[in-house]
């Protein structure tokens, strides 16, 4: 009796076991979840006055506590898409904004009818949209991509791109130290594959070429990410170059970093 109680528990944590990987495994299920400003203060295209706010990004179908961190971060993303427009007093004053899009949108708003009534028309509608997207994702890890394109006056709109990988067991960001065994080593070989998309020679000074360098020396960008067919470095305008170069991707692959991948996140 006791032999085939011992044999139903083992076999039940082993099927729970086998169920729980094969969970895991899958490829992440994907909700749309779309935010559009509809206030007072929303653009009036006639009179060239208030504010557009359109915001898209996604959360998990999926109730692990993994993916509750994930979707939790990435809603706070997407509100911060709109709060980094704010100051920090004004989000002092008002925290839930930063996780609230409505109400983040409602104090941008706020600021935009501030301004125009202090110094007069603002040259047309303010404008911000986000956009969340996926890059990759394996057993082990999720990449996404956050855009942000924003015109707040001024001579030209701004753009941003921000690149986020998760471990999708704990649901915790990844950093770039996570990825590779050695940044030091990962700077020279993202160089090489920078002046190789640029069209630069080895020989070439990338500063006398109008590149922006850290006391003198190439960096890696400050964006990240995983794509299927290696890791992605993404420089966004006036990172490492004028505004008019705009973005500079760099996919450098598996096939280059096999000596400094670290193996704890890579897929099995």
């Amino acid at each position: 009796m006791r032999y085939f109680l011992w044999a139903f528990l083992l076999g039940s944590s082993i099927y729970w076991i086998a169920c729980h990987a094969i969970t895991n495994s899958n490829p992440p299920v994907l909700e749309p979840q779309r935010y559009d400003f509809a206030g007072e203060s929303k653009c009036d295209t006639a009179n060239r006055r208030g504010i557009t706010v359109a915001v898209t990004y996604f959360q998990l179908r999926d109730d692990s506590d993994g993916a509750s961190a994930i979707n939790a971060t990435l809603r706070g993303l997407a509100a911060k898409s709109i709060t980094s427009w704010l100051d920090s007093a004004t989000i002092a004053q008002h925290p839930d904004a930063q996780t609230d899009l409505n109400k983040a949108a409602t104090l941008l708003a706020a600021s935009y009818d501030s301004m125009a009534n202090d110094i007069g028309a603002l040259g047309g509608c303010w404008e911000l949209q986000t956009t969340g997207d996926t890059l990759h994702a394996t057993p082990k890890i999720l990449s996404v991509k956050v855009s942000t394109y924003a015109y707040t006056g001024g001579a030209h709109p701004n753009s941003s791109t921000s690149l986020y990988t998760f471990d999708r067991a704990t649901g915790k960001p990844l950093a770039l130290a996570d990825l590779v065994t050695d940044t030091t080593a990962l700077i020279s070989i993202v160089e090489k594959a920078f002046r190789k998309h640029q069209e630069l020679l080895p020989q070439y000074n990338l500063e006398e070429r109008g590149y922006f360098l850290r006391d003198g020396k190439f960096f890696l960008p400050a964006n990240v990410g995983v794509v299927r067919d290696g890791l992605l470095f993404y420089y966004n305008p006036y990172e490492i170059a004028a505004y008019a170069v705009g973005p500079i991707e760099v996919t450098v692959p598996y096939s280059q970093l096999q000596a400094i991948l670290n193996d704890d996140w890579q897929a099995d």
